[in-house]
């Protein structure tokens, strides 16, 4: 019997591909054929996943394409026809599902392409081979053939779950990827899913019995797929209190929503979920008028912001931004990156318009003077409304933002840095971006304490006032993050050592010099806890994920 290889090359080790399990499990189950799977990263060498999969001896080869690993796939599959020239390659997902026939014509190693939906077409595809199978782009007679689409399956449940036992209980330390639903109601002009504007689900008792599955395990973070998990209020009310119910402490569920449509008795429920529980993604793109009608996605701004304010404190949030839509220039844009600012999600990410083929904005390349990217990820390089040069600017402000914000790293001097010298959050990170820029910072790496150190010379660089109080806030952020081992120098350290030691004889700690170990003791000119005038010693204790303070 044929060997077939599912093979799924992720963007980091910790993710997982979702798609080829489901290909595997679907054909498995509904016929006596066996896939393998091969997974590995785009952070790997090329030569050494050839290898691999030669060594792997594969009849036919099925590849999971995807924009961040569309390249480095279509490279691959160039170097195992010179090997194995005798293999049948064939590709799916939705690199590959526009423009179909193009994509063959100039890339000859590949010999079928499936289109759309996987499972079905898949499986009619292996077991009854190309004459009358649907959804398959093929080779014959010099010409490129497509008998047609597959219609989408209507009963989800017919998918078996993706994840094997064995692997549940060896992918502790992976990301583990979820579907509830596919297909998205809503009409984005930048996005694949608006284009089957219809959404089926998995049953509830189905999905039900799935999360059981990741919850009897230790898993601890679960990525729901679902494009706007937050559609039917009944639905997702029943499974976030099913979660509840069943709550595990270290898991956390990840949910793609939209923002503003929780209603109060939503708002009321989250507010007592459990922190960390749950995570949100809310793509809040742009708060333009014009911007927002042009890509069809209109938040109501008001209930999105109370809705963040209501459930920030116990919720995760990862709040989107995307840079280079139509009307949005780059003032407006910075109206957007101060409203999401404002919200102090976790997470601010601020991403680019990628120009995909399929969606709606793709057919608007002209009409708003696209000029993007010809390659993964198709990322805009400029339009009618933004020069390259702001674009630029703005991807460097997307480094510092990660490095200051997003690192969680700086709550304390860059909350400071904000109060003393800024009216607006957009203005600090514009102008840290510039003083990176200008030192050479962005061509190089950076350890943690470097980062630390250009902040603490950007600072002198300004001439802000109260250097001696930043400094203050800037030692506490750094002592937080975990016991140092040689200070930064900057920081002047003054504590009382008899004291310290006084302190951890009166802890639970074996010796004083595991005290010291898992500890640090400091005295601070300033009340960097109250915010005020006035010394403050503080002792932190490190215990892995969090560190706890007191004060003395």
């Amino acid at each position: 019997m044929n060997k077939i290889l599912l093979v799924g090359i992720n963007s980091q080790y910790v993710h997982t591909n979702l798609a080829v399990r489901y290909i595997k499990n679907y054909v498995e189950n509904y016929s006596s054929m066996k896939l393998d799977i091969y997974e590995s990263s785009i952070n790997n060498q090329l030569s050494a996943i050839l290898m691999d999969i030669f060594e792997k001896n594969p009849e036919k080869v099925i590849f999971s394409t995807y924009i961040w690993n569309k390249e480095y796939v279509f490279k691959l599959v160039k170097e195992i026809k010179k090997i194995m020239p005798s293999i049948s390659i064939i590709l799916g997902g939705p690199e590959v599902s526009y423009q179909t026939a193009e994509i063959m014509n100039e890339n000859p190693e590949i010999d079928f392409i499936i289109s759309g939906e996987g499972e079905r077409t898949t499986l009619k595809f292996l077991s009854n081979g190309i004459e009358g199978t649907k959804g398959v782009f093929y080779r014959k007679d010099g010409q490129i053939k497509f008998n047609g689409y597959q219609l989408p399956i209507e009963n989800l449940d017919e998918i078996p779950f993706p994840y094997s036992v064995e692997e549940l209980k060896n992918s502790k330390n992976k990301i583990l990827y979820y579907e509830s639903s596919r297909g998205c109601p809503f009409e984005c002009s930048y996005c694949m899913s608006s284009i089957d504007k219809s959404v089926r689900y998995f049953s509830l008792d189905r999905v039900k019995e799935d999360l059981k599955r990741f919850l009897q395990e230790g898993i601890t973070l679960i990525k729901f797929v679902d494009r706007t998990f937050n559609i039917d209020k009944r639905r997702y009310m029943d499974l976030w209190n099913f979660l509840l119910e069943n709550y595990r402490k270290d898991i956390t569920f990840h949910f793609e929503i939209s923002g503003d449509l929780f209603d109060e008795e939503t708002i009321s429920f989250l507010e007592k979920i459990p922190k960390d529980f749950f995570q949100f993604e809310i793509g809040v793109q742009t708060i333009n008028e014009k911007t927002m009608k042009a890509i069809k996605r209109e938040n109501n701004l008001t209930k999105l912001r109370n809705n963040v304010l209501k459930i920030k404190d116990n919720i995760h949030l990862h709040l989107d931004l995307i840079a280079g839509l139509p009307y949005e220039d780059y003032n407006t844009f910075k109206d957007s990156f101060d409203y999401v600012y404002g919200l102090k999600p976790e997470m601010i990410q601020l991403g680019f318009l990628k120009i995909l083929k399929g969606t709606l904005i793709f057919g608007q390349v002209e009409t708003y003077s696209y000029k993007f990217l010809d390659f993964p990820p198709y990322e805009v390089l400029s339009n009618e409304f933004i020069s390259y040069e702001e674009i630029a600017e703005l991807k460097k402000i997307e480094t510092v933002l990660d490095y200051y914000y997003n690192s969680e790293n700086y709550p304390k001097s860059i909350e400071y840095i904000l109060k003393k010298n800024y009216e607006r959050a957009f203005d600090f990170y514009e102008d840290i971006a510039r003083y990176y820029d200008s030192c050479g910072y962005f061509k190089v790496s950076h350890k943690q304490v470097s980062i630390f150190n250009h902040l603490y010379e950007f600072y002198l660089y300004k001439s802000f006032s109260d250097i001696k109080i930043f400094t203050e806030y800037l030692k506490y952020d750094y002592l937080t993050l975990g016991k140092p081992g040689n200070y930064p120098y900057w920081i002047k350290s003054s504590k009382d050592k008899e004291k310290y030691n006084d302190i951890l004889k009166g802890m639970d700690f074996k010796s004083i010099r595991e005290g010291h170990n898992r500890t640090e003791y400091e005295k601070f000119e300033y009340n960097v806890i109250s915010d005020m005038d006035g010394e403050v010693e503080i002792l932190f204790i490190y215990n892995g994920k969090e560190t706890k303070i007191r004060e003395y």
